[in-house]
């Protein structure tokens, strides 16, 4: 502390002796250093003391010397001690020194004895990560403003962390690192400054304090699941944590994708951390390991669950027929007990998925309840009329089997081919006899041949190559045509596929594939061309538009006028190797098909293919497909066509069905595991 070069004197009787003015406050330990002067009146010898007084109870002599002082002479006097005395300890009141000499005696000015030492301390930051380090800096001075040489401790009670270093000179830097799992939120930081004796006795103590906050870090995501195997027609119910650094709950959205065994999604949505979710399955969903993959700040988890086989049917009665479905999701296999008011019988049930049965029944007539057992509890479906013979429960499709199979339907199916055989022998052999000239043509000129759309006739069929147009050709249609379902046009000449042709109306099949895929890759663009390349083989003609694969069958490029079966089963081979692909690759197909019908205007130009269509048939087409997620949907014109040999049922799409089993579907086999041997 800056001393103040003024004296002041304190006399006893005469002026006498001076004392310099000390400082207002002394740590305990501290050194305090008096400057006094003697300046006696007359020649004079004796005891010079010098005491401290605090309160009224506690003095304590820190100078006694004994001088020879002349006259008129100024002697200065430095008095000298060390405030460690244990009984200052703790001491409250304030204290003085006094001096005495030779009967007269002065005192200082009032000073304070203390303990406290005072920090000015700085926090790095404010807030900070688990795992992190920061530095805490200061100054640490006695109240006295001495800097004290000593300790620091640091305490961070609630992360149950402590550190010390030393003081030097008043100066302190410490850094403190936290924890990995320290707990998030306010912490109160306590800085604690002390000094010692050479024994270790505490002197002077000082403390700081301070709040740092510790910032949430996701740590750790889990799936947990009340079931791992569920039953269809039942919820999945989930739950997703999050946990911090701490093991504590954490807030998050959270995204999730369910996946079908297939890998094909089921579900993706976001949903929020910590909270039960449910996923209702139906009961025809596939049977197999399914997965729930969450992923939040960088971190996925992959849980699998199991949903289970369930063999389940579902009966209806209309009027005298009895429908019998597999609503479960694998193949039904049971005895189905039926009864017609008093008279049971059990019938041996085999559905695949999706697939129905019919029975017919029949009865005297009169009206009869009928019940069925079997699969789940007994149910009565209700009264209906019957009429009949006698009691009985046909299959219907096993009737029908049975009537094509008696030797008598065999011989009239034989005679009726042999005369449709001798029909179309008297047909040809008509339209090759030559036409009468008629008046005013020249004998040697041919009258030109009308052709209708529905057919075509020719007394020649040479071979027709198909090559790529750069467009897709356009006709107009007049107005009074369009109308028309069956129009004729005049082709010159008597051969069909000519080098020039005029276009003509027939009936097309048009297979639309849409094809999205999430990286346009060597493997995605080369399971596309071999797709393609299915339906090429059957002659159809293939053509781009954007996302769409338009393949076109007509007969003028088939050479036949049945293509919808040669549709649908390049479609289901189709099918087939984008599933396979899906299996074998990341690069996922998104794909849907769709097959239809209608009427278009063709001709073969120069050896090129060209045609239009009339109505909307290829804008139906790519509607249908872009709905068939991942399926195969049919035209109901189509669907009627082959209905004897390809299974459907109704689709969300109007007026398309969707395609459930075909009676004979390895033909792509081959084609299937070449391409496995190739990639």
């Amino acid at each position: 502390m800056l001393i103040v070069g003024i004296f002041v004197l304190f006399p006893l009787a005469s002026a006498g002796i001076f004392i310099e003015p000390l400082k207002e406050v002394y740590n305990y330990g501290d050194q305090l250093t008096a400057q006094t002067n003697l300046i006696p009146s007359s020649a004079v010898s004796g005891h010079y003391t010098v005491d401290l007084k605090c309160g009224t109870n506690l003095t304590l002599n820190i100078f006694n010397q004994f001088y020879n002082l002349q006259a008129n002479v100024e002697h200065p006097v430095q008095v000298t001690t060390q405030l460690n005395n244990p009984l200052l300890n703790n001491l409250s009141s304030s204290c003085v020194l006094s001096a005495s000499f030779n009967g007269e005696t002065s005192t200082s000015n009032i000073f304070v004895m203390s303990k406290l030492i005072k920090l000015d301390l700085d926090i790095e930051f404010d807030e900070i990560g688990p795992g992190k380090s920061f530095q805490i800096s200061g100054t640490a001075f006695k109240e006295s403003g001495v800097p004290i040489n000593g300790f620091v401790e640091v305490f961070i009670n609630s992360l149950n962390l402590y550190k010390s270093a030393t003081v030097s000179n008043g100066i302190l830097n410490i850094s403190i690192l936290l924890p990995d799992d320290s707990k998030s939120g306010k912490h109160n930081v306590t800085v604690e400054a002390h000094d010692t004796t050479s024994s270790g006795t505490v002197l002077n103590k000082g403390s700081f304090g301070e709040i740092i906050i510790v910032t949430q870090v996701l740590k750790n995501v889990e799936i947990s699941a009340i079931k791992e195997t569920i039953e269809p027609g039942s919820d999945f119910v989930f739950k997703i944590s999050t946990t911090d650094q701490a093991g504590d709950p954490i807030k998050r959205e959270i995204s999730i994708v369910v996946s079908k065994p297939n890998s094909l999604p089921f579900i993706k949505k976001l949903i929020k951390s910590n909270e039960e979710q449910k996923i209702s399955f139906s009961l025809n969903e596939s049977p197999g390991y399914w997965s729930v993959e969450a992923s939040v700040d960088g971190i996925s988890k992959r849980k699998l669950f199991y949903l289970s086989e369930i063999q389940k049917i579902q009966t209806s009665l209309i009027n005298d027929t009895l429908f019998v479905t597999n609503i479960g999701n694998a193949p039904y296999e049971g005895p189905l007990e039926i009864t017609i008011g008093s008279f049971v019988e059990v019938k041996q049930i085999s559905l695949d998925v999706g697939e129905s049965k019919k029975f017919k029944l029949e009865a005297p007539d009169g009206t009869y309840s009928i019940s069925i057992a079997g699969g789940d509890e007994p149910q009565v479906l209700g009264s209906t009329f019957l009429t009949g013979n006698a009691i009985k429960i046909a299959d219907l499709r096993e009737d029908f089997i049975d009537t094509i199979s008696n030797p008598v339907v065999w011989w009239l199916a034989v005679i009726l081919f042999v005369l449709i055989i001798v029909l179309v022998q008297i047909k040809i052999r008509m339209q090759r006899r030559p036409p009468s000239a008629p008046f005013g043509r020249s004998s040697g000129e041919i009258p030109p041949k009308t052709v209708s759309s529905g057919k075509i006739f020719s007394e020649s069929k040479p071979s027709m190559t198909v090559s790529e147009p750069s467009a897709v050709k356009s006709y107009n249609i007049p107005p009074s045509s369009q109308g028309i379902s069956r129009p004729s046009i005049t082709i010159p000449g008597t051969a069909l596929f000519a080098q020039t042709q005029a276009g003509a109306r027939e009936r097309a099949v048009v297979l639309a594939v849409r094809v999205v895929s999430a990286g346009n890759t060597a493997i995605v663009s080369q399971t596309i061309n071999g797709a393609l390349s299915l339906a090429q083989e059957s002659g159809a003609k293939i053509y781009i538009d954007g996302e769409y694969k338009m393949v076109l069958l007509s007969p003028k490029l088939t050479r036949n006028y049945d293509n919808e079966m040669t549709a649908i089963n390049a479609a289901k081979r189709i099918e087939s190797l984008f599933l396979e692909h899906n299996r074998l690759y990341q690069e996922k197909i998104i794909f849907g098909l769709a097959i239809t019908d209608g009427d278009i205007i063709s001709e073969v130009e120069n050896g090129k293919f060209h045609f239009t269509s009339v109505g909307n048939v290829i804008s139906s087409a790519k509607r249908a497909a872009q709905s068939a997620k991942m399926k195969i949907l049919l035209s109901d014109s189509v669907r009627r066509k082959v209905i004897s040999t390809v299974k459907t049922e109704n689709s969300n799409v109007q007026g398309f069905w969707e395609i459930l089993r075909i009676v004979n579907r390895g033909n792509n086999d081959e084609f299937i595991r070449r391409f496995r041997e190739r990639n």
